[in-house]
């Protein structure tokens, strides 16, 4: 896996082939389930739980944004982010609860929108543990699964220990440079990261500038007028289209009596006459 959940190598089709090809190209593996929290895995696995991949001799980091979510985006960008959220109506202008009572949770936006409204809210209550530890972490009020954070982020530390001891072993039993290879990783993190905060904080701006101008060309009147041309405008095109639709199956049906028919030669010649 790359930063930000890419996949770097699809497993493909779980061929004995396959596995040693993966087994032979790379020094570690890291297998990732598709099936997300709670998910029943009965269809699938023809059990409802996962316990029995957790059984294996292998280490096991689990997710949870609670582990990163006070430190992950700066505050002064959540702020921004709250401020752009209630300008283009996705938040409330004064104090919210997220929750049945109150708001949702906005959806289609990005992880870090997500945060803001969290960390902006006045409580949260929510049944997803996720939400919940975010917002824990985040230091706001909320009413729901019972979460420590500090357990969690204990709980996360000990198993990338272990999971990090895991692939030093890995690496060391294939020849590699621990020492080489753990700097060149942490040169590679530093520099990823940074490029991350650049974009992020360009992002930001550029949405500013998109927010600033929609809020600029904001007039409601002026708005609901251009609508209303607009559907007049479709009201004419379509009448207009009905009439001359009309129109040709009248020519149709005149083209298609005798009197017509038998006339075309005769008008011909007369149209000649005239034109001569």
């Amino acid at each position: 896996m790359s930063d930000g959940g890419l996949i770097a190598e699809p497993l493909g089709e779980p061929t004995p082939e396959r596995l040693r090809q993966i087994d032979d190209a790379a020094h570690l593996s890291i297998l990732c389930a598709t099936f997300t929290r709670d998910t029943n895995l009965t269809a699938l696995y023809g059990t409802a739980r996962a316990e029995a991949f957790f059984a294996m001799d292998r280490p096991t980091v689990t997710t949870n944004l609670a582990v990163l979510a006070d430190g992950l985006v700066p505050a002064e960008v959540l702020k921004a982010r709250t401020l752009q959220l209630r300008q283009l109506g996705e938040l409330p202008e004064d104090d919210y609860v997220i929750g049945p009572d109150g708001i949702e949770l906005p959806a289609d936006v990005v992880f870090e929108d997500k945060l803001a409204a969290i960390a902006s809210a006045r409580k949260v209550v929510t049944e997803d543990p996720y939400v919940a530890a975010a917002a824990a972490a985040l230091g706001t009020a909320v009413t729901g699964p019972i979460i420590d954070v500090r357990v969690l982020a204990r709980e996360a530390r000990a198993q990338i220990d272990d999971f990090a001891e895991a692939a030093e072993q890995a690496l060391v039993e294939r020849g590699g440079d621990l020492k080489r290879r753990i700097a060149d990783l942490a040169a590679e993190n530093a520099a990823l990261r940074h490029a991350h905060a650049r974009q992020r904080h360009r992002m930001l701006h550029e949405r500013q500038i998109l927010v600033d101008k929609l809020m600029a060309a904001d007039d409601s009147e002026a708005v609901e007028r251009l609508r209303a041309e607009l559907e007049h405008e479709r009201h004419l095109h379509r009448e207009a289209l009905a009439r001359a639709a009309e129109d040709h199956r009248e020519l149709n049906a005149l083209r298609q009596t005798k009197l017509l028919r038998w006339s075309q030669p005769l008008r011909e010649t007369y149209g000649k006459i005239r034109r001569a």
